[in-house]
């Protein structure tokens, strides 16, 4: 069995793991396993246009791993083809989603009730993807079958799944209720493959904690990840025992992160994939809501900064989080000493 390149990996998310989120976390943690947005696999398979921003593999993005979202075996294989060519770690079939235009059509979550159309599908992929071939799920679509999510994941390891992530909720949940992590670690008992956990890591000792107590091979982090890309440093520094301060300029990444926005995106996607991230990001402003509301009104990169350059400039002392790793714990510091140039995780 292969092992993964690491245990860190920031989560496919639409319309929000965008080629400059994935910079941003690679400058705050080089090591993080990173995803693509989630992409159509028809969409791919067609060669539209549209999608060429979003699937192109740039020097940062090592290992990167492309989602595709469908339900014709034809179309996702012709897809998974299409992206093996671009020299990937993986590629990822998605069914997980929730969202309802998804799975009236058949695709993410919705594929969790016909094992024989999953496998159907995944059998088409693996015959056209030389790279690993890899499944981001639910736990169920209704509820939390342990039976058939066991015989689910099994058929994933039979058809020649490399890996999984699992999130353990059922699709119908959304992200209600918190996330059961013992079938996480249920999955980890049964299948040989490996395991990675995810849903509820927001913080780093929480992606510490999760790992440890279900044995998964990893976590992946999503919707925390676009508010705090420096999460990935911070639980690397925790499993790796540093005793360090660290130094997180949340104004410079702010305005960095929308840079590479307009550098790698066309003029087009700027608005709908700055307002996503910016919803998330201004969490870290006590203010944020706002500054958001604000951000809301603006389609201009350009402008957008200058609105977080002035929040800044009218509270600056919310313009860094000083965090202090010691002995297994994390604190969240008001003062710091100058610090060296290996401690500033990104300035």
């Amino acid at each position: 069995m292969e092992a993964l390149p690491g245990k860190l990996f920031s989560a496919p998310m639409a319309e929000t793991s965008t080629p400059a989120l994935r910079h941003t976390i690679k400058d705050c943690y080089p090591e993080t396993i990173v995803c693509s947005e989630m992409l159509s696999a028809g969409a791919i398979a067609a060669g539209s246009p549209h999608n060429e921003p979003l699937v192109t593999k740039r020097d940062f993005d090592e290992p990167l791993i492309y989602q595709i979202v469908g339900s014709d075996p034809a179309v996702m294989s012709a897809a998974c083809s299409v992206l093996s060519r671009k020299n990937c770690f993986a590629i990822d079939i998605n069914m997980g989603c929730p969202n309802h235009e998804i799975v009236k059509k058949g695709q993410g979550a919705r594929l969790l009730t016909d094992i024989e159309k999953a496998r159907t599908i995944i059998r088409a992929c693996r015959k056209a993807t030389p790279t690993r071939l890899s499944v981001k799920m639910r736990t169920g679509y209704e509820d939390n079958n342990e039976r058939h999510f066991l015989n689910f994941i099994r058929m994933l390891e039979s058809e020649g799944v490399d890996f999984i992530t699992v999130h353990p909720r059922y699709a119908r949940l959304g992200f209600r209720r918190t996330a059961e992590w013992r079938l996480v670690a249920l999955a980890k008992r049964h299948v040989s493959i490996p395991v990675i956990g995810n849903g509820d890591i927001d913080t780093p000792e929480a992606a510490v904690n999760r790992m440890a107590e279900s044995g998964c091979d990893g976590v992946m982090i999503g919707r925390e990840a676009v508010k705090s890309p420096w999460i990935f440093r911070l639980a690397a520094d925790l499993m790796n025992g540093n005793n360090i301060v660290r130094e997180v300029n949340v104004r410079d990444i702010f305005i960095k992160t929308l840079g590479y926005m307009r550098e790698y995106l066309p003029e087009r996607l700027h608005k709908s994939r700055s307002h996503r991230f910016c919803a998330y990001y201004t969490r870290n402003a006590r203010y944020g809501h706002e500054l958001f509301t604000k951000i809301r009104r603006e389609g201009d990169i350009g402008l957008i900064q200058e609105l977080v350059d002035d929040y800044y400039r009218r509270n600056s002392h919310e313009a860094e989080k000083i965090y202090m790793v010691q002995e297994g714990k994390i604190f969240e510091m008001n003062e710091r000493a100058p610090l060296s140039h290996e401690e500033r995780v990104f300035a």
